[in-house]
């Protein structure tokens, strides 16, 4: 059976953002009944109480009281004000979404996809090999991508952005395809890194994303993470866009998001606290753009993002990204130096 969702992600691959499942010492009840339990505490500790809901999926919480809260590196947050939500022009992100459509959150809150026990219980069978960085910070074997890296030696990034391109793709339960950007930087310990971009998925449970990585704090009252695009690109005719940033605050160090339909028309949706890095704390050194598709070995069908090959010569054909830049030490966006980049395509 093939299945098509198209949605707006963030991927984590920090430590600090890995979902932790305790369970319930219970020696007389059976596996099954210990994981029920278990799953409806955490239903119950992750859904707050909603100041009003949306939509039948989407919760306006109180800002103080989101998820990202229950982090104990960020109390000290929470005892401060957070930064309000920021847009470039008088006119929402959040066109470019089916979510909250012409309303908004109200004053004070912020909206919040509830968790569902399916989003539990495919964070609880997620296994480490089914996530497409690696300890290395590069895509594990069995998947398939082309990327483009910059390299300069010593070069130290503030951020990244980019346009994508967005194609309703159709998938297998054992697939998904993704185009995004990596921020990464690690020590012979460890890795941290964002992953932030757009995403078509078979339900294939693929690890820790959107709001199940405990520690972004939601700012925006309509553009939320895991929302739905409005609109798909149409192969040969229609081309849809959106434009997405992450960039490290100069005077906070918290790494923000922005997105909207193109460069010029972007808002903030949120912030991961710099308390939640260790290597990420001032700079990072190395970022990507990626075209990633995902299968298992045993199916050896590689649709890649819009489900056709690139045809060069005509951009309504072909899945592709542009305006790759970075953002440099006083906080400008730069584009990508031709000369300094290196790609890779394992398809």
């Amino acid at each position: 059976m093939k299945y098509s969702q198209i949605s707006f992600l963030m991927f984590s691959v920090l430590i600090s953002f890995s979902l932790i499942i305790h369970y319930v010492d219970g020696r007389n009840k059976s596996k099954a009944e210990e994981d029920d339990l278990e799953i409806e505490r955490q239903l119950r500790v992750l859904n707050k109480k909603p100041v009003k809901t949306m939509i039948v999926i989407i919760d306006c919480i109180d800002i103080y009281k989101q998820p990202a809260f229950d982090n104990p590196l960020l109390m000290i947050i929470k005892s401060s004000s957070i930064p309000g939500e920021t847009r470039s022009k008088n006119i929402s992100a959040s066109s470019i979404f089916r979510g909250l459509h012409t309303e908004r959150c109200p004053s004070g809150t912020v909206p919040i996809h509830r968790t569902t026990r399916e989003d539990l219980v495919n964070a609880k069978y997620s296994v480490k090999k089914n996530e497409p960085i690696g300890a290395n910070g590069y895509p594990n074997v069995g998947f398939h991508f082309v990327y483009v890296e910059e390299v300069i030696p010593g070069g130290k990034y503030f951020g990244a952005a980019a346009s994508m391109t967005i194609h309703n793709l159709t998938v297998d339960l054992d697939q998904f395809s993704t185009s995004q950007i990596w921020i990464v930087n690690s020590s012979e310990e460890e890795t941290n890194g964002i992953e932030f971009g757009i995403m078509t998925d078979g339900h294939h449970p693929t690890g820790c994303y959107n709001m199940l990585c405990p520690g972004f704090v939601q700012v925006s009252r309509d553009v939320f993470l895991a929302d739905q695009f409005a609109h798909s690109s149409t192969y040969g005719q229609k081309v849809y866009e959106a434009h997405l940033m992450v960039y490290r605050a100069q005077d906070t160090g918290h790494w923000w998001l922005r997105v909207g339909p193109n460069a010029e028309v972007t808002e903030d949706v949120g912030y991961w606290p710099v308390q939640l890095f260790t290597h990420l704390r001032t700079v990072h050194h190395r970022y990507d753009m990626v075209g990633l598709q995902v299968h298992y070995l045993k199916n050896q069908l590689r649709l890649w993002v819009n489900g056709y090959f690139p045809q060069l010569n005509d951009h309504k054909k072909t899945a592709f990204m542009r305006l790759l830049r970075y953002v440099n030490e006083t906080g400008n966006l730069v584009n990508l130096d031709t000369h300094s980049v290196r790609t890779m395509n394992t398809a």
